[in-house]
Formats: C-alpha cells, sequence, structure tokens
C-alpha cells in the first residue's frame, strides 16, 4: 500500500477517516496519553488493513479495532507502574466554554496519574460498556480485581472532583458544530457495547459517568477541530504498510 490517495483500498480509507477521532479520543481516555493512543490506533490500524477482507463485512468493524488497540494499551501499561501524567496540548473545540475545557483537561490529567489498572478498567466499565467479566477475560484479570480497581479509580476521582453520591451538578451537554451525523458534536453519546460500538442511551445519574463522557466528548470535538492530526496519522499508517 502506498501514500497515493488513489491507491488506498477505498472502503478502508473511509472507515479510517470516519472512526479516527472517536476512536483517538476513546483511546486517549483508556491510556492517560495522547502519544500512547496514537501509537496504538496505529498498530490497531494496521491489523484491521491486513484483515480487512474479513472484518470489513462486521457490523461494528470499529469495535474490532478499538479491542485490538484496548489489548495493545494494556499490554504496555504493564511494562510501566504509571500513566505519563501530561497530555500534550489539544486544540480547543469551537463551542467548548473556558469552565468546560477547564473541566476536561483535569479529568484528562486525573486518568493520567492513575495507576494503569485502575484507569483503564474503570474507563472500560464506566464509560464503554465492557462488562466485569469481559475486562477480566481481555486483560487476564480476576473478576475480582477488576471490580477492586474500578472501586479505587473512581473513589480517586470523585474525591479529587469534589462529588457527591447523588451530584448530577446538570453537566450540560454542550454541541459544537451541526453535524447531522452526530460526529464532532459534544453530546455525550451512551456507553459503547461490550465490543466498544456506541449506542443511545439516557443522561446518567452516576457524577463519574456523566464527567468521563463529557470529556470523552470534548476530546473527540477538539480532534475533529484538528484534521491534520487524522491526516499524519492517515500518513504514518500508509508508510507502515510500505514496509
Amino acid at each position: 500500500m502506498t501514500a497515493e490517495p488513489a491507491l488506498w483500498a477505498r472502503d478502508f480509507e473511509t472507515f479510517f477517516a470516519e472512526s479516527h477521532a472517536r476512536l483517538l479520543a476513546r483511546l486517549i481516555m483508556v491510556s492517560g496519553s495522547l502519544e500512547d493512543a496514537e501509537d496504538v490506533l496505529q498498530e490497531a490500524f494496521v491489523e484491521a488493513y491486513r484483515v480487512w477482507d474479513r472484518i470489513a463485512g462486521y457490523e461494528l468493524p470499529e469495535a474490532w479495532v478499538y479491542r485490538v488497540a484496548v489489548q495493545r494499551v494494556w499490554k504496555a501499561a504493564r511494562r510501566r507502574r504509571r500513566g505519563r501524567e501530561r497530555l500534550p496540548d489539544l486544540p480547543v473545540p469551537v463551542r467548548a466554554s473556558p469552565e468546560q475545557s477547564a473541566e476536561a483537561r483535569e479529568v484528562l490529567a486525573l486518568l493520567a496519574a492513575l495507576p494503569p489498572r485502575q484507569r483503564i478498567t474503570m474507563v472500560l466499565f464506566c464509560l464503554h460498556g465492557w462488562t466485569q467479566s469481559e475486562i477480566a477475560k481481555a486483560l487476564r484479570m480476576t473478576r475480582g480485581g477488576v471490580a477492586a480497581n474500578v472501586s479505587k479509580a473512581r473513589a480517586t476521582l470523585r474525591e479529587a472532583l469534589d462529588m457527591t453520591a447523588d451530584d448530577t451538578t446538570g453537566r450540560d451537554p454542550f454541541v459544537a458544530a451541526p453535524d447531522p451525523s452526530g460526529i464532532g458534536r459534544f453530546t455525550p453519546a451512551g456507553p459503547p457495547g461490550p465490543a466498544g460500538a456506541t449506542g443511545p442511551a439516557g443522561p446518567s445519574r452516576d457524577p463519574v459517568v456523566a464527567v468521563l463522557r463529557t470529556t470523552e466528548a470534548w476530546l473527540r470535538a477538539a480532534l475533529q477541530t484538528s484534521p491534520e492530526t487524522r491526516e499524519r496519522a492517515r500518513a504514518a499508517l500508509a508508510r507502515r504498510l510500505e514496509e
């Protein structure tokens, strides 16, 4: 595969363009690092391209890529005890208020500072809709270990963000530029299903889930504000596939 657009497998190119920002936002939440998220996502897209004839027929090929990337995040995380604790600057979405951006950055910093086991299990369980059993199987942990790590991570976020048990605080969904596809909106989507697919859901009364959703929505819109991020990733992927 070359870097020339005309030589890309058309269906795969469309899939890449449409799913890149969503997947990258999810993986930043899981990994606590933009750099790590970009690395594992590129590797997962390489694997997807090589089996595209098979997974293109899946109902949700994006879920397949996400699961592969999550497993790579986990593998990398086991080699170090903590996250990088600092996210590079990201562009600010057009409609984000200073308060919304400040909250999103605070949550991202808290996630990056969590021990990897706590961050990964909490994001998969609370935000992306995986069950404890599915997380345990994917990460080769016990179900009790998953539950304990989720509980510790939630407690850390609740304390750091000064949440109460019934805090709904009216965190209003905030919408960026109109987009009929729903891509690029700040409105937090429902949590993805077990394989990582998004689905409709009402606003959560769980304050941890609510703040994770709005933070991921902010990230997704920020990444879509900067199309050069996707184009840089596209060029890097093309180079990898030429090797």
